[in-house]
């Protein structure tokens, strides 16, 4: 290589002049260029990190945005829908025909609910264009063909509607009092989970198979703005409301991703950094050579930055290729998860071309630190190939000590209510828990000189190349540390309210009512039902706890709640005061002993002078409704701790208070528990049995698989450390390759090479997986130290798997895939 100019002088200090002209940098990054492809071997799993984290990145931010709700499937090609819900068909037209008249053309979607046998699900029969102006994304065929044009005798089920209803396509079924014959199978592409029979539009668009429709949507391509004036045109104070348009809301879980993306490339850096140290320490002498022929600080600086950038290069362009072509055949088996149909191709070309940008500059931003390393060794000391003295770690390990401190005070007063104080902390603990790296580095290599030879070999390695040893722990930790994080919130969070009415381990069972008014089975009727239930619930190995509740003989009902010639009563219910005269109830179920011990009522149902126990939250008095006393606003209520699913049983009336009262119980329904999740084909068979039965039984309502969340967050997290372990590994023991010749000429054998791979392989792995799970919990315990009992729900076979499955794998990985003869010195390149 020849550069433009005559060296300059160096001064005394080893310290050269920083100028130098464009062909010099040309020639810089060419002889970068050249070393990449005759070293690449060397740089093989390098390059394999960061490709490979750049194609997650990529598949990851293309499924995000694939995976959120379609617009098409709530608005169709609609800008805005109109919703009326008046009841009376009458007051329906009458609304709808003002909608036309101000808001221009609309298209109209008639409804109306039918129960299910057997479920408490209700149907949506709707009425619908299947080319219509705007709702026509709205429906899609899969088999069979649409409802003929104004038949009111033919129907199209969506498959989950076929399956509730055990028929399929050419059988005729029985909707609303009707018979109708069931002649497609279709979905809503936008909403797969949307369950609903379409049948043929009317004449006039306001029936449904030849009834009146209760409700319906009007949809527009009209501006909120037309929206808020029709609103208060004044048309009798419609029971309506005006759904506003959410499209673009993707840009918010794109962003969450792309950040994440960006940390993971970020967290590869680390380990970057210390391959590129390895890279500057081989080419020491190279480089002490280029400066004597006059290079300048800046030229020895470009030699490094080069690399990294053309690393960054290959890696980000293969990474992102194999991004995409793995994300091609992936879409389609996303689509059930995500409740919706994905168009493949639909990829955002901005952020990923954004984030190829983000994985060419991390690994150049990771090559800087050694570069300039490098460009301040002296030419003499280059050229013998020594590198410079290590810096101590005092000053790292107060900043890691006052960055932890700080993000934990942060992270208490912030209540995870308050997004700064939370992002501010958890980036203090995380910088602090990384900043530990080469403490915990030195504390292993201290102990060294009383360790067997093998382990005293490897752990003065790690402290001798501590630099590239630490940030690999850090990597390591980072890795580990978020994968435990995810865990363990998934595992806090399986049994919050938001999860859904019921567990997928549980099953209420209940006779058909009328709103308060409940039938009264006969004891032949409810000694059928409870031998129907409890055989099922005893084949799946769970129990079945009868429900009751309680009603006033003094109180008839209105209503006819009856079934089998057999009478129905209102029964008593739990109210909340909402207003002077209005109260919101819930169930009142007896508090019996089998009831009190499923439900954890413990010794507060067996009080002589409650009336109610209940696990809804506060501490006020409760009012039982349904009753001819009227003197019941404050009964003796007590609070006791107990699920949060909606559907669970949560008021209880105490046996005491029913006999003070003189009220009598009526069974309602069954709770039914069992020791795992149920299958789909468990929960058929539960519809299958309330159809027989004359029952009505409710399932979990969704399904989010948080176990798979944690398990997948924890394998994901130890595959990224396993392969930072891989190239770390590599790389430190590439660099002792002088020792390992030296052991090899005088006689060890291939199981102490492979000892000395395992054990560096362990030894980073146990504390990585060590220091990334305090760390995890550190946030934690700091961001829920107000409400611990969140976190009472420790993933204990992830959290094992991790810290010992680890360790175990890279100590195996290391052992088998190490052992090989070097090869002699009489053959070894001059670097």
């Amino acid at each position: 290589m020849t550069l433009t100019r005559p060296a300059p002088a160096v001064p005394a200090g080893g310290r050269r002049p920083a100028h130098g002209g464009l062909p010099a940098r040309a020639a810089v990054l060419r002889w970068s260029w050249r070393l990449l492809r005759r070293e690449w071997r060397r740089q093989v799993l390098l390059l394999a990190l960061i490709a490979c984290t750049a194609a997650a990145a990529v598949s990851g931010l293309t499924a995000t945005h694939a995976y959120q709700p379609s617009p098409a499937g709530t608005f169709g090609s609609a800008r805005q829908i109109l919703h009326l819900d008046v009841g009376d068909p009458a007051v329906l037209h009458t609304q709808l025909a003002a909608a036309r008249a101000g808001l221009g053309p609309v298209e109209i979607i008639a409804h109306r609910k039918a129960g299910i046998p057997g479920s408490a699900q209700a149907l949506d029969i709707r009425a619908q264009d299947p080319h219509g102006r705007y709702g026509s994304a709205m429906l899609g065929l899969r088999a069979g063909r649409w409802p003929a044009p104004g038949s009111r005798t033919e129907t199209a089920l969506t498959g989950s509607a076929a399956g509730l209803l055990r028929t399929g396509l050419g059988r005729t079924v029985a909707l609303d009092g009707q018979r109708l014959t069931v002649v497609g199978i279709v979905e809503n592409p936008g909403n797969l989970d949307d369950v609903f029979a379409l049948t043929a539009p009317g004449p006039d668009g306001m029936t449904v198979a030849g009834r009146p429709a209760v409700s319906a949507d009007a949809f527009a391509a009209a501006p909120s703005g037309t929206f808020d004036a029709f609103r208060h045109a004044g048309t009798a104070r419609p029971a309506f409301e005006v759904r506003a348009d959410f499209r673009g809301t993707g840009a918010v879980p794109d962003a969450f991703v792309f950040v994440l993306a960006t940390v993971a490339l970020l967290l590869v850096s680390l380990v970057a950094a210390a391959g590129f140290a390895a890279v500057a320490q081989r080419r020491l002498r190279q480089v002490g050579m280029l400066a004597t022929l006059g290079a300048t600080d800046r030229q020895v600086r470009l030699v490094l930055l080069g690399h990294g950038a053309l690393t960054g290069v290959a890696a980000s362009a293969a990474g992102t290729a194999v991004g995409i072509a793995a994300w091609l055949p992936l879409a389609p088996h996303l689509e059930a998860a995500a409740g919706h149909r994905i168009d493949r191709f639909a990829v955002p070309w901005a952020l990923i071309a954004l984030m190829a940008l983000i994985a060419v500059l991390a690994p150049t931003a990771a090559a800087w630190w050694p570069a300039r390393a490098m460009a301040r060794i002296p030419a003499v000391q280059a050229l013998s190939a020594r590198p410079p003295r290590a810096v101590a770690g005092r000053q790292s390990a107060w900043s890691a000590l006052i960055l932890t401190a700080a993000g934990i005070g942060c992270l208490i007063p912030a209540h995870r209510t308050n997004p700064l104080l939370m992002c501010v902390g958890i980036a203090a603990v995380v910088l602090g828990t990384l900043l530990l790296s080469p403490l915990v580095i030195r504390a292993l290599a201290a102990p060294a000189g009383r360790a067997p030879f093998t382990t005293r070999l490897v752990l003065r390695d790690l402290g001798r190349h501590q630099a590239r040893s630490g940030a690999a722990l850090a990597a390591i930790t980072l890795a580990i540390g978020i994968a435990v994080a995810v865990s363990a919130l998934a595992a806090a969070s399986q049994d919050r309210a938001a999860a859904g009415n019921l567990s997928t381990r549980q099953l209420l069972f209940r006779t058909p009512a009328k709103g308060p008014v409940v039938p009264l089975l006969s004891g032949a009727d409810v000694r059928r039902e409870q031998t129907a239930v409890q055989g099922y619930a005893t084949a799946l190995g769970g129990t079945a706890t009868p429900l009751l509740m309680a009603y006033d003989p003094h109180v008839r009902a209105s209503d006819d709640g009856s079934r089998a010639g057999t009478g129905g009563r209102p029964a008593v219910e739990a109210g909340t005061r909402q207003g002077p005269n209005t109260w919101a109830s819930d169930p009142l179920y007896v508090a019996t002993p089998a009831a009190a011990r499923r439900f954890g009522l413990g010794p507060a149902a067996a009080g002589a002078r409650t009336d109610v126990v209940t696990t809804l939250g506060g501490h006020g008095t409760l009012s039982l409704l349904g009753a001819a006393r009227r003197d019941l606003d404050s009964a003796s209520t007590v609070h006791v701790p107990g699920s949060a699913y909606s559907s669970v049983p949560r008021v209880f009336l105490t046996e005491s208070g029913l006999h003070r009262y003189g009220w009598r119980t009526v069974t309602v329904g069954w709770f039914v528990s069992v020791p795992h999740d149920l299958t789909a084909a468990q929960t058929t068979a539960a519809l299958d049995l309330a159809v027989r039965s004359g029952l009505v039984a409710e399932t979990r309502d969704h399904h989010d698989d948080l176990a798979t969340l944690r398990w997948a967050s924890m394998a994901a997290g130890a595959a990224l450390a396993l392969g930072v372990l891989a190239m770390t590994v590599g790389t430190i023991r590439a660099e002792a390759a002088d020792d390992l010749r030296t052991l090899t000429a005088t006689g060890a054998a291939s199981a102490t090479r492979r000892a000395l791979t395992a054990v560096t392989a362990g030894s980073l792995a146990v504390a990585g997986t060590v220091l990334g799970t305090l760390g995890a919990y550190t946030v934690l315990v700091a961001a829920f130290a107000d409400d611990l009992s969140q976190l009472h729900r420790v993933p204990y076979v992830p959290l094992a798997a991790a810290l010992l499955g680890v360790p175990l794998i890279a100590t195996a990985a290391g052992w088998t895939l190490a052992g090989r003869q070097p090869s002699g010195i009489a053959r070894r390149l001059l670097e």
